[in-house]
């Protein structure tokens, strides 16, 4: 597991949403393969701030 999968993993973790299922990872992966780093950084960041 990369930086960019634990960034954003981390970030729907915090958001509450669960990524227990296989097609959950393979979801996340599908984004961090497609976005550069900086993208998966503003996305988890929104995330971080749909939860307050």
């Amino acid at each position: 597991m990369d930086r960019r999968h634990q960034v954003l993993t981390s970030a729907l973790a915090g958001a509450g949403l669960s990524i227990g299922q296989p097609v959950d990872d393979a979801a996340v992966t599908c984004l961090i393969e497609a976005l550069d780093e900086d993208t998966i950084r503003r996305v988890a960041h929104w995330l971080s701030q749909a939860n307050r």
